[in-house]
This record gives structure tokens, C-alpha cells and sequence, in this order.
């Protein structure tokens, strides 16, 4: 007996009659047998619609094309090294470049309506095979006609995100590296076409598949497709007829082999009994092709670091524009000055220069002048007297100035720039900065007839630096202290003879040009750093304007900024020192803010005896020097203390008479300076502070108690608010 073939069907085929009669006599089975070979699953080429096909085998199987993009911003892959190895023939460098990026799949759009509109289809990505990827170039040649260049892609890998990389490497060399760098950055005219072929069902004489798939495998499909083969079913003839109740049933079996190498889908086709033959198709191979615009994409924020450029004689370094491709090693700057915006001083007659930071995405402005620094402590200027004993000193000391400078600017025309910047297309999301470095040369200096040297140096704080002037004997008939007073005569003058100098400002290594600031070393034109502070009201509505400083204040000028709209108020008015006033604001104040222009307020004229107030006096000779001892109370709770009241005595050196700090919310700390052996300033110095605190909650009784602190270790004495808390009864 024969066994069913594996795998196949069987089916009732009709009726088998027994004879009754007494000999047995064995009638044959009627068997009808069908081998309906079903071909491999793949797209119908004549079914196509946008990016969908059709399977031959299931209706409610579809195929689909997948669409390729340039991976979304910031590419993490993309790079852009060139190296110079050597040099062409006219002794310009030999560039070759290591291009790479990343592409992206997906769904195309049709597919995904598709799906939405039929939830229950079956969808398939149509494998791609042999994908490729050419970059291409247009330009124009020496005749004036378009040509365009292509660059093959020397891998195109998956990686484990389902992306893939294109990398160019070996293809794009020489003077074309230029080419293709300026398309990225400038032109925006590069695109990527990538090419693939992928295998469908097709009329005959279409193109053979590329290898693909298994050709013996789908050779075999072919024919046993299309030669409609079915196995003929030997007959009997038919019975006579017997009673429908008597009649038994014979089995048909018609067996159904699918070569496949996909899973069925969710409803398995069942062929009928009598499949009509298959069309005759061959499986080809047709070609996909898309095209991807570059466009100015590699130019945008974020891809600026990654196009780098390697000599010889030096490591990697950011191309900062293409004369780094067209010289070897050539110094090239981030830097171009902003024209764009018109004459900025004529406009803002603080603001001298701006230059734009390509790579930082900065705008630096060049002040009009660099002033004196003045803060919360009073004015950054000292006057140091110490002994000279240089054998060419007539009176036996000199006299060390030093100031801290900074840009001054006004901040309401800050404020107005600002606005203006932010309404410029192209310079969105650039920050607004000042210059933090010196130049060499040419040198920074300060004009003076006195004989004397400047040194400039960085500050400690961003943007600020630090000039040191010294003033020593001119001879017998000037000496040092005649100089000192002279310089200082200049410094307070208020007829104009300010002291000027020139301060040379460093963009970066490759901007060459001298940037020059003004420096202006007079107490009439000082800048502010956090003497100032505006809080907000909304009771009143108003601005809390106060003054922190220990210096009076003139406020010239104060505007009220909310977004790009500015409300100007000329109206100046005193502000003494430590003091506040309430500027009323309009009802609609979201999001505004106070912006103030403050210059100190100086006596007229300027005496001798108030210089002391801008200027601090310091002396020191062979056995003594001045010594800084200053209180922070900043970590009081001023909310629940009112006052602190902090007596500091030397122990060991009974001649310096007591200092007191008084302190509270609006000045938290304070400093003095002592005149103290050197000896001391250079060991240590013990000191003693009685601390006496005063509570808001008027039913406290006041605390007092003793610390110590040695001001050689630690100049700076902290007063924290677990201290008071701890002598609470």
C-alpha cells in the first residue's frame, strides 16, 4: 500500500460501490492525483503602485520599497577628514579626504496609508541587494557648460541600529577635495544617488536575477510552475449506481508541495481542486534608485568640528574655511568682523567693533573703552607704596598702581543689540561676549611721561584684566613721589586728561590683525559688575533698585525690558550708598526686567582727601605692610537676624587698635586693611572676634559670643548662621 506524500492534502473524491457478489472480488480504488507546485513568494512586477507590489501567491500579501533619508541632525557619524600627504605638481597640497555619514530607513508614505486603510494586510520589505551609493558634484567647466562629478562609495555596512553607513574612502582626492568641501559648506548642490536591485515575478525576457537567490532552486520553481504539470488519475469504468443511504465514500488525494522560502501568511491560501495553470513569468531582477539632496545640511550647527584637516606638520585641526585645504598649514581664524549690521558704534557709541565666531557661535564685542572695575567692595584701584632699593632710587620707594579693568558698556544699548541680533536670521542662536585674551604684540600700553612700566595680564574674572602700573624716581629733580602724585592728579581729573592706553585684544591664533581697546583710567568713567541689584515688587508693582556699594551711585538712565520691546526712562537721580529705591512698573510686567546705567557719583572738585575713597592707599617697608582682614557673613539667615556686629582684636599685637564690621542684609561683608609686622603678615596672626547678633523677633534676646581665627591661614573670616544658633540659650 502507498503511502500519502508528506505534506499533502487529502480530499473525499467520490462514491466507491461494493458487489455483493459471493466471490470476492478486490475493485479497484479510484485515485485522481495532483501535484500543484506553488511558486516561491515574491512581488509581482506588473502589480506595481507607487512603492507597493503584489504577491503572486496571496491576495492579501503586499511588498513594498523602502525609502532611504540622510540621518537626522546631528549626524554623531558624519566626518570629514582630509589629509595632506604630499604636494601636486604647482606645489599646492595633495588632499585626500575620509568622507562618512549615515542613512536612515523606513516606511514610504503611500505604504503607511496603505497599511492604515487595510489593518488586516500583510506587509514585507522587499529585500535590496547590491545597494550602492554615488556622490555626486555639479559644476561648471572651463568651457561654461554643467558637468557634474561622481564619487563611488567604497562601503555601505548595516549597523546595529538598522542604519546604514556610507563611507568614502580612496575616491575623492585631490583638487576635487576642495570641490567637494566647498558644495557641503557654500553650494549645497552635492546629492547621494543610491542604487539597488531586487527580485520579482516578470514577463519573460525581463533581466535574470543577480544572483540573488538560489538559481537551481528557482530554475526548478520555474518549470514546475509553468508547465501547469499535474499528475493524470487512472480511472474504471463507473460503477453501476447504488442507494445514496449504502454508499460509502472514496478518498481523493491530492497532494500540494510550496517551495517558499517566506512563512505563509495568516491565512494560508488553499488551492481549489483545479488550480488553472500559472502565468508564464521568470523571476528578474529590476532596479531601485533614489536620490538624496545634501543640500547645506553638513553646514548647519554641529558638523562645523568635523570637517579636520592633517599635514605633515601638524595634528588634526578644524577646517575653519578652504584656504586650510589650499595651503599647507596655513593659520586660518573663526573670526570675521560683523558688517551686516551696519555702523554698530553710530548706533551703540559704547560698543566699538563686533566680530563673529563661526565654530563658537559667538559674537564678540569690542567696548569703546575698558574702565575701572568698580563692585559691592568699591572701586578695583589700589596704590601700593613700598620701599625701592635700587641703587639708582633718589627718595627710597615706589609706587605700585593697580587696577582691574573691564569693558564698559551701557546696558540698555547692550540691551537694544541684543533685540537686534535676535531679529537677524542667520545670527540666531549666537551668544553676545566680550575677549578674554592678550596679544603680544603689538603690546599693550598706557601713555604716561612719567618713568614707569605697564603690565597687563588676565583677570581673574572672565573678560577682565589685570594692569599693574609702577611709578619710580625720575632722577634727582622728579622723584618717585612727585610722579605718584601726578598719576594721580590724572586719574581724578575731571578737564578730560584722562590717562588713555591701548589694550591688545586676542581673538584667536589665526586672526592676525590687531584688535585694539581703548583702556581709560579715570574714576569718571568706571564699570559695574554687582554693586547694583533690582528686585521685583509685585505689590507695588515696582523694581527695588539698590545700591550695595560703599560709594554713592548717579543712575543716568534706567529702562524697564520686556522681550524686544524697551521703555526708556532719562530721568537721573542719586542713589547713595547702601541704599535702595522703588521704580514702579506698569501692571503688564511678565517677564520683565530692570536694566540701569550708574557712574559714581564724585565730589567737585575731586580733593586730594577723597581719593582715598576710589583709591586704596597701601604702604609697606622693612617692618611693616598692610594686611586685608575682612568678615563674610553671607551665610547668615538674614530674614530672622537683623545686624551682626563684629569686633576683631589682635591679641598678640596690642598696637593695632580694635576693627569693627558692621554688618546686615544689604552689606553682608566688609574688609580693612592694618598695618602689621611682616613678620606676622608672613607666619601668622591670631585674632579675636566678639560677635554680637540682633534678631528680627524683637522677643530674642540679642546673642553674643567670642571666635577665633588666624588671618594668615584664612584672611577671610566666615560667619555662618550655625554659629549663632549654637549660643542660643
Amino acid at each position: 500500500m502507498s503511502l500519502p506524500i508528506a505534506g499533502s492534502a487529502m480530499r473525499l473524491a467520490g462514491p466507491v460501490a461494493a458487489t455483493p457478489q459471493a466471490t470476492p472480488v478486490m475493485r479497484p480504488l479510484f485515485w485522481r492525483l495532483s501535484f500543484p507546485i506553488r511558486p516561491i513568494s515574491l512581488p509581482m512586477a506588473s502589480t506595481r503602485s507607487g512603492s507597493l507590489f503584489e504577491d503572486r501567491n496571496y491576495p492579501d500579501l503586499h511588498w513594498y520599497l523602502p525609502q532611504f533619508a540622510l540621518a537626522a541632525d546631528v549626524d554623531a557619524s558624519f566626518v570629514f577628514a582630509a589629509n595632506q600627504p604630499s604636494q601636486l605638481k604647482d606645489g599646492t597640497p595633495f588632499n585626500a579626504v575620509h568622507l562618512a555619514f549615515r542613512l536612515t530607513k523606513s516606511m514610504p508614505s503611500d505604504v503607511s496609508q496603505f497599511a492604515q486603510a487595510n489593518p488586516t494586510a500583510g506587509l514585507r520589505e522587499i529585500p535590496l541587494e547590491s545597494l550602492a551609493a554615488v556622490l555626486t558634484s555639479p559644476y561648471t567647466d572651463a568651457q561654461g557648460n554643467q558637468a557634474v562629478r561622481s564619487f563611488t562609495a567604497s562601503g555601505v555596512t548595516v549597523q546595529g541600529d538598522g542604519s546604514y553607513l556610507v563611507v568614502f574612502d580612496d575616491s575623492i582626492l585631490g583638487d576635487v577635495v576642495v570641490a567637494v568641501y566647498q558644495d557641503l559648506r557654500v553650494f549645497g548642490k552635492a546629492s547621494v544617488k543610491l542604487t539597488a536591485t531586487f527580485s520579482t515575478w516578470s514577463p519573460p525576457g525581463a533581466p535574470p536575477p543577480p544572483g540573488g537567490l538560489n538559481a537551481r532552486f528557482l530554475s526548478f520553481q520555474n518549470v514546475v510552475a509553468t508547465s501547469a504539470f499535474r499528475s493524470a488519475a487512472v480511472e474504471t469504468p463507473t460503477p453501476a449506481p447504488v442507494p445514496a443511504a449504502a454508499a460509502p465514500t472514496a478518498v481523493r488525494m491530492e497532494p500540494a508541495i510550496m517551495f517558499s522560502p517566506l512563512p505563509p501568511p495568516s491565512h494560508p491560501y488553499d488551492p481549489p481542486p483545479d488550480d488553472p495553470p500559472q502565468p508564464q513569468l521568470v523571476i528578474a531582477s529590476l532596479p531601485f534608485e533614489q536620490v538624496l539632496g545634501a543640500g547645506l545640511k553638513y553646514n548647519a550647527d554641529g558638523y562645523q568640528l568635523q570637517y579636520t584637516v592633517t599635514t605633515l606638520s601638524s595634528p588634526s585641526r578644524v577646517i575653519l574655511s578652504v584656504a586650510d585645504l589650499n595651503a599647507f598649514n596655513a593659520p586660518q581664524s573663526q573670526y570675521v568682523e560683523l558688517k551686516e549690521m551696519g555702523d554698530i558704534n553710530a548706533k551703540y557709541p559704547s560698543i566699538s567693533r563686533a566680530f563673529i565666531g563661526r565654530l563658537s557661535r559667538t559674537i564678540v564685542l569690542i567696548p569703546q573703552r575698558y574702565s575701572i572695575l568698580r563692585s559691592k567692595s568699591g572701586c578695583s584701584a589700589a596704590c601700593l607704596a613700598r620701599v625701592d632699593s635700587s641703587p639708582s632710587s633718589t627718595s627710597q620707594c615706589a609706587f605700585e598702581f593697580s587696577f582691574v579693568i573691564g569693558p564698559e558698556i551701557n546696558r540698555i544699548e547692550l540691551a537694544q543689540f541684543q533685540n537686534e541680533v535676535a531679529a537677524v536670521a542667520y545670527l540666531q542662536g549666537y551668544s553676545i561676549t566680550f575677549p578674554t585674551l592678550l596679544r603680544d604684540t603689538p603690546a599693550s600700553a598706557v601713555q604716561t611721561s612719567f618713568a614707569s612700566t605697564a603690565n597687563f595680564s588676565a583677570g581673574s574674572d572672565p573678560h577682565t584684566f589685570a594692569l599693574t602700573v609702577t611709578v619710580q624716581d625720575d632722577g634727582l629733580a622728579t622723584p618717585a613721589v612727585a610722579n605718584a602724585n601726578l598719576f594721580i592728579l590724572r586719574l581724578t581729573a575731571q578737564t578730560g586728561t584722562d590717562l588713555i592706553g591701548s589694550l591688545s585684544l586676542k581673538l584667536d591664533d589665526g586672526f592676525t590683525d590687531p584688535v585694539l581697546g581703548t583702556v581709560d583710567l579715570n574714576f569718571a568713567h568706571t564699570t559695574g559688575t554687582d554693586e547694583l541689584t533690582s528686585d521685583f515688587d509685585p505689590t507695588g508693582p515696582a523694581f527695588n533698585l539698590s545700591n550695595l556699594s560703599p560709594l554713592d551711585l548717579v543712575i543716568q538712565e534706567y529702562a524697564l525690558v520686556q522681550g524686544a520691546n524697551l521703555t526708556l526712562s532719562s530721568s537721573a537721580f542719586v542713589l547713595p550708598s547702601r541704599t535702595g529705591k522703588a521704580l514702579p512698573a506698569p501692571a503688564n510686567n511678565a517677564g520683565m526686567a530692570l536694566v540701569a546705567v550708574a557712574q559714581l557719583a564724585l565730589p567737585t572738585p575731586m580733593t586730594m582727601a577723597s581719593v582715598s575713597n576710589y583709591l586704596n592707599f597701601q604702604t609697606v617697608d622693612v617692618q611693616q605692610t598692610r594686611y586685608m582682614i575682612a568678615v563674610d557673613a553671607t551665610g547668615v539667615d538674614w530674614k530672622s537676624v537683623v545686624s551682626v556686629t563684629a569686633t576683631i582684636t589682635f591679641p598678640t599685637l596690642s598696637s593695632i587698635a580694635p576693627m569693627s564690621f558692621a554688618l546686615g542684609p544689604v552689606l553682608q561683608s566688609g574688609s580693612q586693611s592694618v598695618l602689621v609686622p611682616l613678620v606676622n603678615a608672613l607666619s601668622t596672626l591670631p585674632g579675636s572676634l566678639d560677635i554680637l547678633a540682633n534678631f528680627a523677633d524683637t522677643t530674642k534676646a540679642s546673642v553674643e559670643f567670642t571666635l577665633t581665627n588666624d588671618f594668615v591661614g584664612q584672611p577671610v573670616m566666615t560667619l555662618l548662621q550655625s554659629q549663632i544658633t549654637a549660643h542660643l540659650s
